[in-house]
C-alpha cells in the first residue's frame, strides 16, 4: 500500500511502536519527548504536544490498528484523523488478553472523534459500529486488493492433490481444525498431501496433533515466505483452506482465487464476502472438521469442478478486488478525509487525485 500511494504522488511518513520502515516512506519510532530544560512539562502535556504536532504538519493522521496512541479531543482538534481498525483490536481471537475497560473507553473515544473510519468488509463495518456505538453508515467499506499480475494461475493445471494452508498458527486461524480433518480426507483421497505455511505460538501443538493423528508424513511444514513468493505456493495447490475462527476480511482467499485455486473456508466474519459459496469455493460450518473434510474431498475428487471454480474465482477478484482499483478507492478515501469532504457512506466518490501528505501510524 505504501509503495502504491507513493506512486500516486502521496508522501507517507510512518510512526510505529517498533522498527518498521517499508520502501517508499519515511519513518520514526513513536516516542513522547522526555523531560528537558526546554520541555519541563508533565508527561500528559508533552504527549499532547507531540501528537498535536503530527496534525499540524500533515494533511491527515491515519491510524491502523487501534493501540492506545492518545489521539483524543485536544490533539484531534488540531487536524483530521482517519481510523482503520485491523480486526483483532475489535474482535479479539480466542485466548487473546481481555481488553481493559480503560482501553475500550479510549478506543471508543477515538471512534467518536475521528473524521473518517474505514473497514475492509461490510461484516467488519457492522462490528465497528456495534463496538463503538456509532451508526454503521459512518464506516466506509474500502477493501484490500490483489495484484493480478503477481497472483495468477499456474501455467499448467495442477494434478498433484496438494491442500494448502497459509494463515499461520495463531488461535484465530483454525489450523488445528484442518489437521483434525486430515484423517478423513486421507481416507477418501489416499494421495492427498498438505502444505502448512506460517508460524505462531500454536505451531508446536499442531505438529504434536499431527503426530497423534498419524498424518505427519502427509504434511510439509513451511516457514513464512515473503509476500512476493506466496503465489509460488498457491500455484502448487488444488485447494486452499482457510478454517478461521474469526476473520475480518480474507485477503488470502482472494489471492488464492486470483491464482485459480478454489477455497474451502469457514462461514465466519468477512470470509463470505471473499469466498462465494458454490462458485469460488465452499463455505463450511465453523468448528466442524467433518464438514471441512467433505468440502476438501469434494474438490479433490472433481478436477473439472475445481478448474471451473478457479476460473470463476479469478474473474470475481478481477471484477471486485483488482489492486489498482482498490488503491484508487483508498486514495479517494484518504483525500476526502483530509479535505473534510468525505461522504462516509460512499468513500470512493472523488475525482482526480491531488497530492496529499499522509502520516500513517502502523
Amino acid at each position: 500500500m505504501v509503495a502504491a500511494l507513493r506512486d500516486r504522488g502521496v508522501t507517507v511518513h510512518i510512526v510505529y511502536k517498533g522498527n518498521h520502515n517499508p520502501d517508499g516512506a519515511t519513518y520514526e519510532s513513536f516516542a513522547v519527548p522526555g523531560l528537558s530544560l526546554g520541555n519541563a512539562h508533565r508527561r500528559s502535556i508533552r504527549r499532547l504536544r507531540y501528537l498535536s504536532k503530527f496534525f499540524k504538519e500533515h494533511d491527515l493522521v491515519s491510524v491502523f490498528y487501534l493501540s492506545d496512541w492518545g489521539f483524543y479531543d485536544e490533539a484531534i482538534a488540531e487536524g483530521r484523523l482517519a481510523l482503520w481498525p485491523w480486526g483483532s483490536d475489535i474482535c479479539p481471537p480466542p485466548g487473546a488478553p481481555q481488553e481493559t475497560p480503560r482501553l475500550r473507553s479510549r478506543r471508543q473515544d477515538m471512534f467518536h472523534g475521528a473524521h473518517a473510519i474505514a473497514s475492509c468488509s461490510h461484516w467488519f463495518a457492522d462490528q465497528i459500529g456495534n463496538y463503538a456505538g456509532i451508526e454503521t453508515d459512518r464506516v466506509g467499506v474500502v477493501p484490500l486488493g490483489v495484484d493480478l499480475d503477481l497472483f495468477k494461475p499456474a501455467a499448467q493445471p495442477v494434478s498433484e492433490p496438494i491442500v494448502g494452508f497459509l494463515k499461520g498458527f495463531g488461535p484465530a486461524y483454525g489450523a488445528r481444525g484442518l489437521i483434525e480433518a486430515m484423517p478423513e480426507i486421507v481416507a477418501q483421497c489416499p494421495d492427498a498431501r498438505f502444505d502448512m505455511v506460517g508460524s505462531g505460538g500454536g505451531l508446536q501443538s499442531c505438529r504434536q496433533l499431527a503426530n497423534e493423528l498419524n498424518v505427519s508424513d502427509r504434511i510439509r511444514w513451511i516457514s513464512p515466505v515473503p509476500h512476493e513468493r506466496v503465489q509460488q505456493l498457491l500455484q502448487r495447490w488444488c485447494v486452499s483452506v482457510i478454517p478461521s475462527v474469526v476473520e475480518s476480511f480474507g485477503v488470502a482467499a482472494l489471492e488464492s482465487s486470483a491464482c485459480g485455486v478454489p477455497v474451502v473456508a469457514t462461514r465466519v466474519g468477512g470470509l463470505p464476502e471473499t469466498v462465494i459459496d458454490g462458485q469460488t469455493g465452499i463455505l463450511t460450518t465453523p468448528d466442524d472438521c467433518s464438514s471441512l473434510a467433505r468440502a476438501v474431498v469434494t474438490l479433490l475428487n472433481d478436477a473439472d469442478h475445481r478448474l471451473e471454480m478457479g476460473r470463476v474465482g479469478r474473474d470475481f477478484v478481477a471484477n471486485r478486488f483488482e489492486w489498482n482499483s482498490c488503491v484508487d478507492s483508498w486514495l479517494s478515501f484518504f483525500e476526502d478525509a483530509a479535505s473534510g469532504g468525505l461522504d462516509l457512506a460512499s468513500p470512493a466518490n472523488t475525482g482526480a487525485a491531488v497530492q496529499k501528505t499522509l502520516r500513517h501510524s502502523l
